[in-house]
C-alpha cells in the first residue's frame, strides 16, 4: 500500500451476478486508493476479465488444505491460478455460522501465504463481549490464536469488524475505533516486523467513510452491503 493511500475492500458475500460485474466494469474513482473486490467464487473469472485492471481481485474464503477429498472446498492454490491476490480469512460469518476456530483461521492464512495470496484476517467481538467490557481481551485472544504463529516477516492485512456492527447500521464511536485500532496495532507490533494495515469493517457506508478513515491507525475499510451499489462504493473509494 502506498503512503497515505487507504485499502478499500469490498465483500460481496453471497451476492452479485454477471450483470453486477458489468456495471462495475467502468468503475472510475477519482482517488487512488487500493481497491479490492471479493465476489463469490463463481464470478472470479468475470471479475478478472471485466473489472478495471487497478482493482485487485479477492476471494471470500479458502481451505486450509492443499488438495484432496474435501468436497465443496477451494484451495488457495486454485485461487492463485485464477489471478486472485487477496483472500478474506475468518470473517465473523465464517466464525459464527461455520464454527471456524482461531486455529483453523491460522491454517487458512498459512495456506494463503504459501500460494502468494495476501490474507485479510478478520477479528472482532460480539455485542455480549462488548457489554462485558471484554473487547480488547477478545481481540488479543484472536490475534494470539490466528496470527501470532505466522512468520513475522509476512505481509498481511487485519480487518477489525465488531460483529454487533455488521449489517446493523450501528458503529462504534470515534474514540472506540481509535482506541481499538491502537490496541490492535500495538499487539501486532509484538509479533510482526512489518507495518500491518488495519481495516475497519461494520456498517461502513458512503455517509460515514470519511469520518472513519480519518481516525488514526485506520488503514482503510472492509465494506459489505454498500459495496454492491456502484454509486455508494464509488463515494467510499473516494473518501
Amino acid at each position: 500500500m502506498k503512503k497515505n493511500h487507504k485499502i478499500i475492500a469490498a465483500n460481496w458475500k453471497m451476492n452479485g451476478s454477471e450483470e453486477l460485474i458489468k456495471e462495475f466494469s467502468k468503475f472510475t474513482p477519482a482517488k487512488h486508493n487500493d481497491i479490492i473486490i471479493c465476489p463469490p467464487f463463481t464470478l472470479l473469472d468475470s471479475a478478472k476479465t471485466l473489472l478495471p485492471s487497478f482493482i485487485k481481485i479477492g476471494a471470500q474464503n479458502c481451505s486450509e488444505k492443499n488438495n484432496g477429498p474435501f468436497t465443496g472446498e477451494i484451495s488457495a492454490s486454485m485461487l492463485q491460478e485464477k489471478s486472485v491476490t487477496h483472500v478474506l480469512i475468518g470473517h465473523s460469518e465464517r466464525r459464527t455460522l461455520f464454527k471456524e476456530t482461531d486455529d483453523v483461521i491460522f491454517k487458512k492464512a498459512e495456506a494463503a501465504i504459501r500460494s502468494k495470496l495476501t490474507p485479510i484476517i478478520c477479528i472482532g467481538e460480539t455485542l455480549l463481549e462488548k457489554k462485558a467490557n471484554k473487547t480488547l481481551q477478545v481481540l488479543d485472544c484472536q490475534i494470539d490464536g490466528s496470527l501470532a504463529k505466522i512468520n513475522p516477516h509476512e505481509q498481511l492485512i487485519v480487518a477489525y469488524e465488531p460483529i454487533w456492527a455488521i449489517g446493523t447500521g450501528l458503529i462504534p464511536n470515534e474514540n472506540e475505533i481509535k482506541e481499538t485500532h491502537l490496541h490492535i496495532k500495538t499487539k501486532l507490533s509484538q509479533h510482526f516486523n512489518t507495518d500491518i494495515p488495519i481495516l475497519y469493517g461494520g456498517s461502513a457506508n458512503a455517509e460515514n467513510c470519511s469520518q472513519i478513515t480519518s481516525i488514526e491507525n485506520v488503514g482503510g475499510l472492509l465494506v459489505g452491503g454498500a459495496s454492491l451499489k456502484q454509486h455508494d462504493f464509488l463515494a467510499i473509494c473516494n473518501c
